[in-house]
């Protein structure tokens, strides 16, 4: 089985060895093997909440007993706190829990277990919610990793889409990466879906390789600037590199040097048209 290769005794938190056969295998299970169904009794696999094995400790360990205690030890508000911060509804009744759960059973549980509702761990409570349509998550874990992921990108200057990183042609090429591409591009797979984070039944809903698009390279070829064409290639010096910038208005070399060296002195010379810029390193 998929789950026990990849969360199996064997393997978890230890060094893979190639498999036999290759990468391919390994691919073309993840990619054709649908998931779980997720249920109010079987929440995670056994094999992390039963069997899961950690280096240098000789015992079986509980990852779900884990993930409660390191939300415990980071002083993380309750379920309920979070609840509000994502402008969800207050859980104050038995019946609240009920709805959000979707299972009286587990609701009445979680209520015999904490007491009070308001000492639901998040985890926990984000985790037992009824998933939202077309979602592996519940309303407030869908809220939290979306508020991540956007504090993320926009906090990212160099965020693939930010003003300034890549020219519009270059993002228009970027648009045409992904993960089937990916896994063409890196494997002998020769079929793959259009999306693999979707289960298709094969071959039906698989595309070959050679239809799939991908990134066109010729976008970041670089045109020589009239600069350089008056003052030639910067001199290549050793221990170091450097790399050239507009960004100021002007073509500019900007010279780094290799680990365990550092810039000791430089001077720039004009010499017969062409910039020559001397450095010395140690």
């Amino acid at each position: 089985m998929l789950e026990m290769l990849v969360f199996g005794d064997e393997v978890l938190f230890k060094v893979m060895s190639p498999l036999e056969g290759g990468i391919e295998p390994v691919l073309r299970g993840i990619i054709g093997t649908a998931a779980p169904a997720v249920s109010s009794n079987m929440l995670l696999a056994e094999d992390v909440t039963e069997r899961l094995v950690i280096s240098k400790i000789d015992r079986h360990m509980d990852l779900a007993s884990l993930n409660l205690q390191r939300g415990r030890d980071h002083g993380l508000p309750g379920y309920n706190d979070w609840r509000v911060f994502c402008g969800l509804k207050y859980i104050k009744t038995l019946e609240d829990l009920k709805e959000v759960v979707g299972d009286n059973k587990v609701a009445e549980e979680i209520q015999k277990k904490y007491q009070h509702l308001d000492n639901i761990d998040v985890w926990l409570g984000g985790l037992v919610e009824k998933l939202l349509p077309g979602s592996r998550t519940g309303p407030l874990f869908a809220c939290l990793i979306g508020k991540q992921m956007r504090v993320l990108r926009d906090g990212d200057r160099f965020w693939w889409e930010a003003e300034g990183v890549f020219t519009q042609q270059q993002k228009a090429e970027l648009v045409n990466a992904s993960l089937s591409r990916i896994i063409c591009d890196n494997s002998d797979v020769r079929e793959v879906p259009y999306d693999p984070f979707r289960f298709e039944t094969y071959p039906s809903n698989y595309l070959p390789c050679n239809h799939l698009p991908s990134i066109n390279l010729e976008a970041w070829r670089e045109e020589r600037s009239s600069d350089l064409e008056k003052c030639g290639s910067p001199t290549k010096i050793k221990n170091g590199d450097f790399i050239l910038s507009s960004a100021s208005g002007k073509l500019v070399a900007l010279y780094s040097c290799y680990h365990g060296f550092q810039l000791k002195e430089a001077s720039l010379s004009l010499t017969e048209q062409r910039l020559k810029v001397f450095l010395f390193l140690f």
